[in-house]
């Protein structure tokens, strides 16, 4: 089954406008927007309770989640990170410390090779990027794939992190494309699932 060619379109369209949007976001607000975001995961059940998560490591006009993946670390979780395998492919490895960590495929932050990396069924929660998000759980990636074929992978809650301001009403979606459980913001957290 092929991708709704329509759908395909409208994201591309879209997506240059949202990122173009994120990119323009006051640098103060991110940061401290990326603050409250913490603060609001460490009051989470389903966060406290988790012994592994899976989470990316936000660009400059992202999330800053290198405070969650530091607070997460700290207290004694296993922490992996998406690892680029091929296009479209990354697999989960577990990090010690940022320095585990170095420049991509893509120039985000990674671990250097594969020798952590562990089978997607032993996550207990995945933090999923995004460009855009909706309230009912749809987001619109970056176009490349890798989160919509990893997250079927397992049995996981998944938790987008985003800034509020990247809500939308809508946004194009198809059968292929994944929802989360959880959306977490620094205005708060919504539990979908």
């Amino acid at each position: 089954m092929m991708m709704n060619e329509e759908v395909k379109l409208q994201k591309k369209e879209l997506r240059g406008k949202l990122i173009e949007k994120q990119r323009n976001l006051d640098a103060q607000y991110r940061e401290s927007a990326s603050k409250e975001i913490l603060e609001v995961l460490k009051k989470q059940k389903d966060y406290l309770l988790a012994g592994t998560i899976f989470i990316y490591v936000g660009q400059e006009t992202e999330v800053n989640t290198t405070l969650i993946i530091q607070d997460a670390l700290a207290k004694g979780k296993r922490v992996l990170v998406p690892k680029t395998v091929s296009l479209g492919h990354m697999e989960a490895c577990e990090i010690d410390s940022m320095e585990d960590l170095s420049p991509g495929i893509h120039g985000i932050l990674e671990p250097k090779d594969l020798a952590y990396q562990m089978e997607p069924g032993k996550i207990d929660i995945a933090f999923v990027p995004c460009v855009a998000f909706t309230k009912d759980g749809f987001r619109l990636g970056y176009g490349g794939g890798f989160y919509d074929r990893f997250l079927p992978r397992g049995r996981f809650k998944r938790i987008l992190v985003a800034f509020s301001e990247m809500e939308e009403d809508v946004l194009p979606h198809d059968v292929f494309d994944e929802k989360v459980h959880g959306i977490l913001t620094e205005k708060g957290y919504s539990n979908l699932w």
